[in-house]
C-alpha cells in the first residue's frame, strides 16, 4: 500500500514505521524534564497523575526520586480534586534548580470575604500536612500561589532537591 505525506517536502518511506522505534528507550537528561497534564478532578486522577509522573521521571533517569515525587503528586492532586471536584486540573512536572518541581493548578478562586479566604487557606494547608512533612524531610519547599484579583485558580507547588529527595527515598528502603 503506498504511503502519503501531508507535507510535500517529506518523502514517504516504504519501511514500516516501527523500524524507527528503538527497542531500548533512550534516557533523557534531567534538564529536559518538562511535562504537563490536564487531569479530571476525580478520585481516580491521583493514580493517573502518579503514573504520568512515574513515567516522566523514569524516562529522565530520576528513578531515585520516585517515592517523594509520587507522594507529593498524590497529595497535590487529591487536595485539588477535593477543592474542585469534577473540574479540570493541571499538573506539571519539570526540572528546576537541581531538583524536581511539581505544580498543580485548580480553578478554585479567591474568596471575596477575608474570613472565608482565611478559612479556605487553613483548610488547604491542613489537607496538605503530609505533603509538608515529606517536603521537609527532602529539604525542599512548597507553597500556594493565590490568584491575583483578575485571575482565577490556585497553584500549589513543590520543589524537591535531587539530593534531599534521593536521601529521603533511600531511607525508606
Amino acid at each position: 500500500m503506498p504511503s502519503a505525506s501531508i507535507c510535500p517536502s517529506v518523502t514517504p518511506s516504504a519501511t514500516d514505521p516501527s523500524d524507527h522505534l528503538s527497542l531500548t528507550p533512550t534516557t533523557r537528561s534531567p534538564e529536559s524534564l518538562a511535562y504537563s497534564y490536564a487531569i479530571p478532578g476525580e478520585p481516580h486522577a491521583v493514580a493517573v497523575a502518579r503514573t504520568g509522573v512515574h513515567n516522566a521521571l523514569a524516562a529522565h533517569g530520576l528513578a531515585d526520586l520516585l517515592p517523594p515525587a509520587l507522594q507529593a503528586t498524590g497529595e497535590l492532586v487529591a487536595c485539588a480534586a477535593l477543592f474542585e471536584p469534577g473540574q479540570v486540573l493541571y499538573l506539571s512536572v519539570g526540572w528546576q534548580q537541581e531538583g524536581v518541581r511539581i505544580v498543580v493548578w485548580d480553578p478554585h478562586t479567591r474568596h471575596v470575604d477575608p474570613d472565608s479566604s482565611g478559612k479556605c487557606a487553613a483548610r488547604r494547608n491542613k489537607m496538605l500536612y503530609l505533603l509538608a512533612c515529606v517536603v521537609h524531610e527532602c529539604k525542599g519547599s512548597w507553597g500556594v500561589i493565590r490568584p491575583a484579583p483578575a485571575r482565577e485558580g490556585t497553584r500549589v507547588w513543590v520543589n524537591l532537591p535531587r539530593q534531599g529527595a534521593a536521601d529521603y527515598a533511600a531511607a525508606l528502603c
